[in-house]
């Protein structure tokens, strides 16, 4: 058996073409389109919501400076995320516009027990055993991935092959192995083809680089990489490995790393012991925390519960990454078994009401996606599965436009007027960016019959900053609304689209408790 010279990354630094690209606020616009029209769907106002500008702004200046630097995703979350179809488009995107550098995390999931992402598929030989965060009994350590798979078998090995070759895979010239390093684990040998000659990853114990490996691709990758274990000394027990990520060493473009577990939660996620130590490889400069549907699935809301694990979250990935911008999503509707899962709304006034708190980032899908029982009118609409959890193909591929161009929107937003530090409230984001439905390429829908004037005229969106209502007694009231018995501002909220903190402001009220016959402004 033949292995060819190996060798581990430690520095490498890479000559970069002079390229002078720039963004503007009609540049990004005109990269904003949608697959589908759908009338339940909030389009108009799919934005972020932030409330200083340093939440958002490090994220935002590293996207203007994409060309000759790289920026980093890391998107945790359920098997919303596992699947990866939205979080692929959003990772798709992104780098069509900003720039390719690598597929992020990837995972031989076949040896671990489940499935592996829409793009690629995973088989294994051998013994293996595995841990997941949601795992009752936890027998390996977890990093990032929420995953690990171990083996003491020295016939092992596992092949990931993605279904389809790509040219900007091409890129891809670098592994970043995150596996135990240590004299007494199995070396891993890897080949690009079936018929490449083996190349040796030796995880012996390394100096400065604990679990983590970096490795130069000795050949162009396409869409084949298989992996071995490989003994050879007596010492040497097992392998442990916590996930791999095709990067491209360019210093330049999107990493997008998704990372997902079926049937995760935020708990779950505190379970990933070795998650801060792999953090400071990963180094994100954004990370979406994308949890709240296994959470919320028994039907009771517990906003004690959240605050408690989603501080713990935040402050976990702050202590490796203090000034990293973290966006936490409210979650879609949903039911379990038949039953609606109407606290839904009210994780998505809890998540608006903790970003606040901790300087961080909201995106709220629940409203943006419809609401409460909307999930039927996407099954309706054919993008969303009979359990109405889950989403089909499509429906994916639309949640990953949503959340993509949510960023990109505000992005614009951002490019206009960077001082527009606070956007106040979902409801009341003045004036939206206008166009962004306006353009289409051919396999995509064009939700406008003209093209917008800002594309005709090749004008930058000027955009003014939203401001509160100066004079509270001009806030429109053409609606009113009585309180009936069981009436809560929070099914008030709902059930008028609105937000409990808006219904508080426009009426005036410094408490939560209603009276029957109450009349109430609406929005």
């Amino acid at each position: 058996m033949r292995f060819k010279n190996f060798f581990i990354l430690l520095t490498f630094s890479n000559s970069l073409l002079s390229q002078k690209i720039t963004f503007d606020s009609a540049s990004i616009v005109s990269n904003i389109s949608y697959s589908k029209k759908l009338d339940f769907i909030e389009y108009k106002t799919n934005e972020l919501e932030f409330y200083t500008l340093n939440a958002i702004k490090p994220f935002f200046e590293k996207l203007k400076k994409s060309a000759n630097q790289q920026v980093r995703v890391l998107h945790i979350g359920d098997s919303h995320v596992q699947y990866d179809r939205g979080a692929g488009e959003m990772r798709n995107s992104f780098q069509a516009l900003f720039g390719f550098s690598g597929r992020g995390f990837i995972f031989p999931y076949a040896a671990g027990g489940t499935h592996a992402a829409y793009d690629y598929k995973t088989t294994a030989t051998g013994k293996w055993y595995s841990s997941r965060n949601i795992s009752k009994e936890i027998n390996y350590p977890l990093g990032v991935s929420g995953i690990t798979i171990n083996t003491k078998d020295t016939t092992a090995g596992f092949l990931i092959q993605f279904y389809n070759s790509s040219v900007e895979r091409n890129a891809v010239d670098k592994l970043n192995v995150f596996a135990k390093t240590s004299d007494s684990s199995f070396h891993l040998k890897y080949r690009l083809s079936p018929t490449s000659d083996w190349t040796l990853i030796s995880l012996s114990a390394i100096p400065f680089s604990q679990n983590f490996v970096e490795v130069m691709l000795n050949e162009k990758f396409d869409k084949y990489i298989e992996f071995k274990v490989l003994k050879n000394d007596s010492i040497q027990r097992n392998l442990e490995l916590y996930g791999i990520q095709l990067v491209s060493s360019k210093n330049q473009g999107i990493l997008y790393n998704s990372v997902g577990i079926n049937g995760a939660s935020l708990q779950s996620f505190m379970k990933q012991d070795l998650f801060v130590d792999q953090l400071k490889y990963v180094k994100p400069d954004l990370v979406i925390l994308d949890y709240g549907t296994n959470d919320l699935a028994g039907g009771k809301f517990d906003s004690m519960y959240f605050d408690r694990n989603l501080g713990q979250s935040i402050r976990r990935i702050r202590s490796v990454i203090p000034d990293v911008c973290i966006l936490i999503p409210s979650i879609q509707d949903f039911s379990v078994n038949g039953r609606n899962i109407a606290i839904t709304s009210n994780y998505s006034e809890f998540v608006r009401e903790f970003v606040k708190k901790n300087n961080l980032i909201f995106y709220d899908y629940y409203w943006i996606s419809g609401a409460r029982k909307s999930m039927k009118k996407w099954y309706n609409s054919g993008i969303a599965k009979s359990d109405f959890v889950h989403l089909t193909e499509d429906g994916y591929f639309l949640k990953g436009q949503l959340y993509g161009n949510a960023i990109l929107n505000s992005f614009a937003r951002y490019l206009s007027n960077p001082k527009d530090s606070v956007i106040y409230d979902r409801k009341i984001i003045a004036p939206p960016i206008k166009d962004t439905l306006a353009i289409s390429d051919s396999s995509h829908m064009n939700l406008k019959n003209e093209p917008s004037e800002i594309v005709k005229k090749e004008k930058k969106i000027e955009i003014k900053k939203a401001e509160p209502p100066k004079d509270k007694k001009k806030i429109p009231s053409s609606k009113m609304y009585i309180v009936k018995k069981g009436d809560t501002l929070s099914k008030i909220a709902t059930r008028y689209k609105t937000s409990v903190s808006q219904l508080k402001k426009i009426n005036k009220l410094t408490s939560d408790k209603l009276q029957i016959g109450q009349k109430l402004k609406l929005p």
